[in-house]
């Protein structure tokens, strides 16, 4: 797990849920310490910045997406996503980290998925928290992150892309305008679901559902962002837009980056 966990904040510049809602059942938010957890401290959008574990050297965030209430998570350039606790406003957020590999990818436990408990403290401009768990303790340090300049929209077509940390397994989606979807990978998976059209800071939530085969995960929930950078180094760094989208469930997860063609 520490191999993997090392590498997880991968991108210096660039972060990507779940309803990515896998380990949020035991969640709990703190409030000002009167009480009152209706003070918000909104961090709806997306984050980068240092990770360690154990005692290895710090490396950089890869993604960390975050929908006030909802969605929240991280994932590493080894498809592994790491599904975080709900935030809900307060300045302290505990609960249990959860993470899910990719399709063909096992953790150090032998398993697809593996939990820890989680503490982090949040701010408008900084989170930083602490996770322990399988004889393992590391921290990690995030700030905002404009993953996208400019107004962010969704833009229908035919997306092309892959599976992050699966290897080449592609994924096509056509994308209508109100942001249904389906689509095809080449794992045999059949996809159908819906983007939202409205993205609060860059984030756009996401429901998705992969069947027609043993590996395709059902219903999934997660959350979008957009960027004008390939991100994984699929695309040859070409310019265009791409999007990257990160959903799971209580079983598993996946995390794509697609391009718009």
């Amino acid at each position: 797990m520490a191999s993997l966990l090392r590498r997880l904040m991968l991108i210096a510049g660039l972060c990507l849920l779940s309803a990515c809602g896998g380990g949020s059942s035991g969640d709990t938010v703190t409030g000002n310490g009167s009480g009152d957890t209706s003070s918000s401290v909104d961090v709806t959008g997306t984050w980068a910045g240092s990770f360690t574990v154990g005692a290895g050297p710090g490396s950089t965030a890869v993604v960390a997406v975050i929908k006030q209430g909802t969605a929240a998570f991280f994932y590493d350039q080894t498809g592994v996503m790491y599904v975080l606790p709900n935030f809900n406003g307060g300045p302290t957020v505990t609960g249990i980290l959860t993470a899910f590999a990719p399709v063909g990818v096992t953790l150090s436990n032998g398993q697809s998925t593996e939990t820890f408990d989680i503490t982090a403290s949040v701010s408008s401009g900084s989170i930083t928290g602490t996770f322990t768990g399988n004889n393992e303790t590391g921290t990690f340090t995030l700030s905002p992150l404009a993953a996208f300049s400019s107004n962010p929209s969704l833009v229908a077509g035919n997306w092309q892309g892959f599976y992050v940390g699966s290897g080449t397994a592609a994924i096509s989606l056509t994308v209508q305008s109100g942001g249904v979807f389906v689509g095809t990978d080449s794992n045999g998976c059949n996809l159908s679901g819906n983007i939202s059209t409205t993205s609060t800071n860059d984030v756009f939530p996401v429901s998705v559902r992969s069947s027609g085969g043993a590996s395709c995960a059902g219903n999934l929930g997660g959350l979008a962002f957009e960027s004008r950078q390939d991100v994984s180094g699929f695309f040859g760094n070409t310019s265009g837009i791409y999007y990257y989208i990160g959903v799971s469930n209580a079983s598993g997860a996946f995390v794509a980056e697609l391009k718009v063609q």
